[in-house]
């Protein structure tokens, strides 16, 4: 393997797949335009089989399983194994349990768990708009920001309970910690876990130029589909710490 790495890992969130739905995804721009076929080329030429890959949410459009099926089987049939959580346009996304019982078999959800992936910890949250973003409206978004909040704490906390001291902790959430460069609270959060990387999405077309940004130990880095052009992100050297 490139650089001595025996097993590589690589991100990318928001697949925005809909096989089984009506949601032609050009209608966000050209750059979207048979999405799907970019994803599939880009990925199988980055990735093998023993590579990790790392989804934080909006993977499918599908309301419920069965018209997520097609997507998961198509996210199931490239190379690696994928690690997946929740994005806020996941709605076939239930019980954790469902989802294990539900996706393929290199598919590995999380959701405010963590697990041990050798050389490093990955947790994983869905996070939630913060009073950072300028539409955020305290009326709606409060409750669920607080609630997040809340989850990402039990999540590292379950993320320390298995961490050995020489591990990084790897984050995923769906929503930007970090807005222009400005720490929300969940930053907060992940600067005291020690948390070394944090991947997110969501954000689409409109880049602060602080979207990937180092803030008090913590590295941001946005690997929405369309942020990389579809082309899963290789943050091998990130993760094992070289």
């Amino acid at each position: 393997m490139d650089g001595g790495f025996c097993v590589r890992v690589f991100a990318i969130s928001d697949l925005h797949l809909g096989f089984a739905v009506n949601k032609p995804m050009d209608i966000f721009g050209s750059a979207w335009r048979n999405h799907s076929s970019k994803i599939e080329v880009n990925w199988t030429q980055a990735a093998g089989n023993d590579d990790l890959i790392l989804v934080p949410g909006d993977i499918s459009w599908g309301m419920n399983f069965t018209q997520a099926e097609e997507d998961l089987k198509f996210l199931d049939s490239l190379p690696g194994k994928k690690f997946i959580s929740r994005g806020n346009h996941d709605y076939w996304w239930s019980s954790l349990s469902k989802v294990t019982q539900f996706v393929g078999g290199s598919i590995v959800p999380l959701q405010r768990n963590a697990v041990d992936c050798g050389s490093f910890i990955l947790a994983a949250s869905k996070g939630w708009n913060t009073p950072l973003w300028d539409g955020f409206k305290p009326s709606s978004d409060s409750k669920l920001y607080r609630r997040e909040l809340d989850r990402m704490k039990l999540t590292l906390e379950k993320a320390a309970e298995i961490k050995k001291p020489e591990q990084k902790l790897v984050y995923m959430m769906h929503f930007p910690p970090v807005i222009d460069g400005e720490p929300s609270e969940f930053a907060e959060l992940l600067s005291r876990a020690e948390v070394s990387l944090c991947l997110y999405g969501h954000l689409h077309e409109k880049w602060s130029p602080s979207v990937n940004m180092k803030h008090d130990g913590v590295m941001y880095r946005i690997v929405s589909a369309d942020y990389l052009n579809f082309k899963p992100l290789d943050i091998t050297e990130e993760v094992y710490g070289r």
